[in-house]
């Protein structure tokens, strides 16, 4: 139907396309709709969590993945600064790798 729509509702569409591009460009923090690494997190704890479970012995059940929070008691989203200290330890990470054995296939 959402698409259906999408695709008849001029005005609809735009509003709808409109709602994305500034979820988009939300900074400081990132809006959770493209805040990757928040998602990357969460999913990491949720596998921890299930896993610890299994290592307990305890049968398996629904896991909620719950976030920290600020002082305002809203989700803590992704910074550009946190953007950027990710970024440089990959770079990092990736220039230790170099001369490996992996590196040299």
């Amino acid at each position: 139907n959402i698409a259906i729509r999408l695709g008849k509702d001029e005005a609809w569409f735009n509003s709808t396309r409109a709602r994305l591009v500034e979820t988009c460009l939300q900074k400081d923090p990132m809006h959770p709709y493209w805040d990757v690494p928040r998602y990357v997190d969460n999913f990491q704890n949720g596998l921890k969590m299930v896993w610890d479970r299994f290592l307990d012995g305890k049968e398996t059940d629904h896991v909620e993945v719950v976030e920290e929070v600020d002082s305002q008691g809203k989700p803590r989203g992704t910074t550009q600064a946190e953007l950027a200290a990710r970024e440089e330890r990959r770079r990092e990470l990736k220039g230790n790798r170099k001369g490996t054995k992996n590196d040299e296939l």
